[in-house]
């Protein structure tokens, strides 16, 4: 397992779409597969998330590149983190070829205008995984319960466009250094430490929002490696670098 370079099979899957060339993946499709692609080769996170890895994977799978596998085999490749085994089952590319064909497509192609509502649309999809990421670090550094994650949902909105990521980073780790101050007062209280999550993200969300020239958007950090998703989307499909960190989803900065 986890050879360097998987082979495809030699014939497509029969329930699969029939897809021949990288250009008619569509852009969503492209950058899964540059990301599954370069996780393999990095060993890195394919997505900030378990339940976002999956997505990835299963929309993979529904076109016929991948195939997820149940049980292992000797061509099954392994994910990094959720240990989950996948072989490469597209027969019309070689897998050594993926990446320059995937990187040469969503430089060029996806950087046209018609792509644009889908890459908001992705970038709005990474934030709650990214925040939700970003969030269970925080809490694991300050030996939190991952049962505060489910504080988010009070707070972070589908097709969250109000902060930028970065804003989002600087509430996260606010708001756990006052639950690791709370606790000290009240040992073992799991409701006043909930309580505290969830008031002071809303609330320093705001102030992050408010604050003059980003002091208060925090920047991805070396002790949270980026997913392959998150590099190949900000800096391959599309040019927002910084951006994607600095500033909320909007149509206007793709």
């Amino acid at each position: 397992m986890n050879s360097p370079d998987p082979s495809p099979p030699d014939m497509g899957r029969p329930d699969a779409p029939t897809i021949r060339d990288v250009r008619f993946l569509g852009g969503r499709a492209a950058l899964y597969l540059l990301a599954l692609v370069r996780a393999h080769h990095s060993r890195v996170r394919l997505a900030p998330t378990p339940q976002g890895t999956h997505e990835v994977l299963s929309a993979l799978a529904t076109l016929g590149l991948i195939r997820i596998d149940q049980e292992p085999s000797p061509e099954s490749q392994i994910t990094a983190g959720e240990k989950i085994a996948w072989t490469y089952a597209w027969p019309y590319v070689p897998f050594s070829d993926l990446e320059g064909y995937l990187v040469h497509h969503l430089t060029n192609d996806g950087r046209h205008g018609d792509y644009a509502t889908t890459w908001l649309r992705i970038w709005q999809e990474m934030i709650p995984m990214e925040v939700k990421a970003y969030l269970q670090h925080q809490l694991r550094i300050h030996h939190f319960s991952d049962v505060f994650l489910s504080e988010l949902s009070r707070v972070l909105v589908p097709n969250e466009s109000r902060y930028s990521l970065g804003h989002w980073r600087y509430a996260c780790w606010a708001a756990v250094r006052s639950m690791a101050s709370i606790s000290l007062q009240y040992p073992g209280n799991a409701e006043i430490l909930k309580f505290t999550l969830g008031t002071e993200l809303p609330r320093r969300l705001k102030l992050a929002q408010g604050s003059l020239e980003g002091k208060l958007c925090f920047s991805p950090s070396h002790s949270l490696p980026d997913s392959a998703l998150t590099v190949a989307f900000s800096t391959i499909a599309t040019e927002l670098g910084d951006s994607f960190w600095i500033s909320p989803p909007s149509l206007e900065l793709i």
